[in-house]
């Protein structure tokens, strides 16, 4: 046999024996290459797995952990909001006491009897200014005078009239009601 092996070897191959030689390798090649990389999509799938279980399970005590510190904020912000809307609600009765006293008290009275003068004196101001020009047409030559006395009471009457528009809005926005905040 060993000299069958010398002949093919030594006498020339023809072009369809190199090709299914070629083949053969070919195929053997393919297939060892086939081999090597599904062992290596094992291998790679493997460790993927063991890498993601082992930070899933790191991950999961401290989420844990987070999970309970979340919580315990939200109770400590719960005991907050209680003290707050007990604290409110201590506020609204005191703002209704202190309305009540506001109403009663003195200054309310002050500033009607401010208003009734203010009204007095306007009235005193026109009669006085009817009277003057009353006056003036009875006295000859008295153009000037009336002139200047009418200029300073017009004057005077609109002083008065400025007194009483800042009494009412005193008296409106004690009237209003206040948004609690307050007016921006």
């Amino acid at each position: 046999m060993a000299e069958a092996e010398d002949k093919d070897e030594q006498e020339p191959l023809t072009a369809e024996q190199r090709l299914d030689q070629l083949e053969k390798k070919l195929s053997v090649s393919k297939m060892i290459l086939f081999v090597i990389a599904l062992f290596l999509i094992i291998i790679i799938s493997v460790s993927i797995t063991a890498f993601s279980l082992f930070v899933v399970k790191d991950s999961g005590e401290e989420s844990t952990q987070a999970v309970l510190d979340v919580q315990a904020e939200l109770m400590s912000s719960k005991e907050q909001l209680a003290v707050q809307d007990a604290r409110i609600a201590e506020l609204a009765i005191t703002l209704v006491k202190q309305e009540s006293q506001l109403a009663n008290s003195s200054n309310k009275m002050i500033q009607s009897a401010l208003l009734d003068q203010e009204n007095n004196y306007q009235t005193f101001l026109t009669s006085l200014l009817s009277a003057t020009y009353d006056l003036a047409h009875m006295v000859p030559g008295s153009r000037a005078w009336l002139e200047l006395y009418s200029a300073q009471i017009d004057e005077l009457m609109a002083l008065s009239q400025a007194r009483v528009k800042k009494l009412s809005l005193l008296e409106t926005s004690d009237k209003k009601e206040d948004s609690f905040f307050g007016d921006f």
